[in-house]
């Protein structure tokens, strides 16, 4: 095709690409059908009834928790079921802990944060309007897992730390603090920008 019209070759262009495509989409349906005739005519196998029978089982000794029936991926997604057990050290939930503070620094950004905004707002003289001041918090929201889990795994190592109260706490603040420093920062931030 010997057209000079940039417009002829590039429908000329653009209806062989369709037609590369349309015989590509066909060959795919063609793969796809096969593949689930395949699947149909595969034969299945079917496991009625298992029984477990436990007459020679033997254990003098149990130390932590026999899952039976369970492989070793299933054991990462069930709770322990397990009664009566000592905890291994004084932080005896850590995951609750963590949920714990999350859920305190969240009602603090929901209770304070918007305050502090106007505040930090009226100190900078930078005007923040109430849908960017939820962006904003809405942001500091989606870190606050990963910043307790930060100061979670350094608090432990801290000795100074002697129970799950204690730990909370640190975090609590630390995580408070942070926050509060950053939404400081970002005013100054906006406010060097502004000034230039």
């Amino acid at each position: 095709m010997n057209h000079s019209n940039p417009w002829y070759e590039y429908v000329y262009n653009l209806q062989k690409y369709v037609e590369q495509q349309d015989k590509r989409v066909n060959q795919l349906e063609q793969r796809l059908s096969q593949v689930e005739n395949n699947q149909a005519n595969a034969k299945h196998t079917t496991i009625e009834k298992l029984e477990y029978n436990f007459d020679q089982l033997k254990i003098e000794r149990l130390d932590g928790t026999l899952h039976i029936g369970v492989s070793p991926d299933d054991l990462s997604k069930i709770d322990d079921l397990s009664l009566n057990q000592q905890p291994l050290s004084n932080f005896q939930q850590p995951h609750s802990i963590k949920q714990q503070t999350v859920s305190q620094l969240d009602s603090y950004l929901s209770e304070q944060g918007p305050s502090f905004l106007n505040q930090l707002s009226n100190d900078y003289n930078y005007p923040v309007n109430e849908s960017y001041q939820e962006m904003m918090l809405n942001d500091v929201r989606k870190q606050l897992p990963e910043r307790v889990a930060h100061y979670e795994k350094n608090a432990r190592n801290e000795s100074s730390l002697n129970n799950d109260k204690q730990l909370s706490n640190y975090i609590y603040e630390q995580v408070k603090s942070e926050i509060n420093y950053s939404l400081q920062q970002f005013f100054e931030n906006e406010k060097t920008k502004g000034d230039q």
